[in-house]
């Protein structure tokens, strides 16, 4: 992996991760908490998205092979989660793919700032997908310490944000966040669209030519 693969892949899991969708989940969970306290639940939450990119870099590939999935079925797969959630980016909206009522009530917990705002919230499937298949396409304990280095710069990047989430709230306004999802959701798109071509020339080779 090289600096601009590198950076691609930074971009990428950031745009995956969708920060500023993370907003209104922590200003909701936090609503009834004291400033420090709602600074606390973003440090906490980012230091589990954290350990969850870290985990999934070293052990998410041979957990695939030990439930006998092949990468580009990942890929296929990844490709298509990531498509819905670029979708409701496009459109503004939380992602469903994110949420379930039953984690919509578990929001209302004290372990909000782990279940659902660090995962599946922030590390959900599309970014454990992003993981995964930068971690097979380009193997070796050294691009797997880049890509580990990558996933830390996400977390304190989403720690910076979440730990300001109030403030910037009131920066950006609805309209102003919605306006910038819109914009990840377009580089989300084609990122999706990406992945699921390698994922069905790697099922299928023949597509690739002779």
């Amino acid at each position: 992996m090289d600096f601009p693969e590198f950076i691609n892949h930074f971009i990428g899991l950031l745009v995956i991760s969708n920060p500023l969708s993370a907003l209104p989940a922590v200003l909701r969970i936090t609503r009834n908490q004291s400033l420090a306290e709602k600074r606390h639940t973003g440090l906490v939450s980012a230091f589990a998205v954290g350990i969850i990119l870290l985990v999934v870099t070293w052990i998410g590939t041979p957990l695939l092979m030990i439930l006998g999935i092949q990468v580009p079925s990942f890929q296929v797969a990844g490709g298509v989660v990531l498509f819905m959630m670029a979708l409701s980016m496009l459109n503004a909206e939380e992602s469903p793919i994110k949420n379930t009522p039953e984690e919509q009530k578990e929001k209302k917990s004290d372990l909000g700032a782990i279940v659902p705002l660090a995962i599946p919230i922030i590390a959900g499937p599309g970014t454990i997908s992003t993981v995964i298949v930068t971690v097979n396409q380009f193997p070796g304990i050294f691009n797997q310490m880049l890509i580990s280095c990558s996933s830390i710069m996400v977390a304190l990047l989403m720690g910076t944000l979440l730990y300001f989430a109030a403030s910037l709230e009131k920066l950006f306004g609805l309209s102003g966040i919605n306006i910038i999802n819109r914009l990840g959701g377009l580089i989300l798109a084609a990122i999706s669209i990406q992945t699921l071509t390698n994922g069905i020339k790697g099922l299928f080779p023949v597509l690739t030519g002779p």
